[in-house]
């Protein structure tokens, strides 16, 4: 259940980054003198999710790391 929970949430977050693209495309369009502005705006926002994906992909490729580390020092108890 509680998995079931992150993945909605992945996806509404998803959807939401996908909304506000198409937002600030739209604005851009109509108020084309605050084109640079919104533009500014789109980026910083696509940089903080983008900085939010790597963090999260290095604390799994740590956790990963751990547990090949566990496995390696059961294997060698074993055998």
């Amino acid at each position: 259940m509680r998995k079931k929970f992150k993945e909605h949430r992945r996806t509404m977050l998803l959807a939401l980054y996908t909304v506000f693209t198409i937002v600030c495309s739209c604005l851009s369009w109509i108020f084309s003198e605050y084109r640079v502005l919104l533009f500014q705006l789109w980026y910083r926002v696509t940089a903080a999710v983008w900085l939010v994906l790597a963090i999260m992909a290095l604390m799994l490729l740590i956790k990963l790391l751990k547990i090949k580390k566990l496995r390696d020092e059961i294997n060698h108890r074993r055998g």
